[in-house]
């Protein structure tokens, strides 16, 4: 099987949006029963038009990434650059941002995140960026262990609770 790695292009429009809300649904699958007493279809189109957005918008700090396998996407990333606040405790200046990352299941375990994240990684020490955040869920063990696998250090911690 042939996996591979390529940067978007405009073509790729409707697989990235595809893959955001692909994304949102895998995450909301895992979080509490609790968390899903809101308008989820409401969230689904914001997130559909927050990707478009992000797609037609993207520019030189802006990477997105489509996982192939047999020339067919199955996956994504994307990447960003931003100034961080001037008020952050952990560091200020230029940063890197490993802000989104899915594969399907059916390539899971094939290298293709751990691809995605390489080519993130390079892309963003060519631009100049030696410092990188990114997000995982709490429930998302096999994604913390390729981030830590990867250097990545926890930094944070944030809680929730219904009432």
């Amino acid at each position: 099987m042939e996996a591979k790695v390529r940067q978007a292009v405009d073509s790729d429009r409707d697989i990235f949006v595809d893959y955001t809300v692909k994304l949102s649904k895998f995450n909301r699958s895992n979080h509490a029963n609790e968390s899903k007493n809101d308008d989820y279809e409401s969230v689904l189109n914001a997130i559909q038009r927050k990707a478009e957005k992000t797609f037609c918008n993207r520019n030189e700090e802006t990477l997105i990434l489509i996982a192939e396998l047999e020339n067919k996407p199955v996956g994504y990333a994307l990447g960003r650059i931003y100034e961080q606040d001037e008020t952050a405790d952990n560091g200020t200046g230029l940063m890197g941002l490993f802000d989104e990352l899915f594969v399907d299941d059916i390539a899971r375990g094939l290298g293709l995140g751990q691809k995605l994240l390489d080519k993130t990684i390079i892309w963003m020490k060519e631009k100049g960026i030696n410092r990188v955040k990114l997000h995982a869920y709490s429930w998302n063990s096999n994604a913390k262990k390729v981030y830590e696998r990867n250097g990545f250090k926890e930094y944070a911690v944030s809680y929730e609770k219904f009432i």
